[in-house]
């Protein structure tokens, strides 16, 4: 089925990773999609950022199907042990500090929700390449291992998605619940 997210055009496909925990899931799996993971950004009064860590309900860890794509070949992943390590990349997705959305209904009078999940990550991910920016899992690796990572991604080192240790822990580099980290 990853054959569905080749684009002639050249498009990016986006899916989220989840929001139980650790664990894969598909089509995130895929090696042709970016899979985009969950992290709780606290903001301060100026939207500063204060603080992102990993979301408790972000997914992620190693596939059983899918083999390690190109772009993380040289990334010495740890644990993936040659299969597809997700996710790539993560954004805001705890719900507790979401993203407002109104709801309408028919008698004209709406009701605001607050939410949140990898579901509403993924398409900023989708947003920001849209944009014209360069968003891929291409670009994304290689930008990650330049001196200057640190300006394309915020390294999420803390937090985690579980209580299965190494799989489940945010940390330098490359984890399984943030991926390379936030933007």
């Amino acid at each position: 089925m990853d054959s569905h997210f080749v684009s002639k055009s050249g498009a990016v496909f986006f899916a989220s990773s989840g929001d139980d925990g650790a664990g894969v899931s598909w089509p995130a799996a895929s090696v042709n999609v970016v899979a985009v993971g969950g992290t709780s950004l606290k903001l301060d009064a100026k939207n500063n950022v204060v603080s992102e860590t990993a979301w408790a309900g972000s997914g992620g860890g190693v596939s059983a199907y899918e083999p390690q794509p190109a772009y993380q070949s040289g990334w010495g992943i740890a644990k993936a042990g040659g299969m597809r390590a997700i996710p790539d990349v993560a954004l805001n997705a705890d719900p507790q500090n979401g993203f407002a959305i109104y709801k309408s209904s028919s008698g004209g009078k709406g009701i605001w929700y607050r939410v949140g999940g990898t579901s509403a990550s993924a398409p900023q991910w989708a947003a920001i390449r849209s944009l014209g920016l360069s968003a891929s899992n291409e670009k994304f690796y290689s930008d990650k291992a330049s001196a200057n990572y640190a300006t394309y991604f915020r390294d999420i080192i803390s937090g985690k998605n579980g209580d299965c240790g190494y799989f489940c822990s945010a940390r330098k580099r490359y984890d399984y619940v943030t991926g390379l980290g936030s933007r």
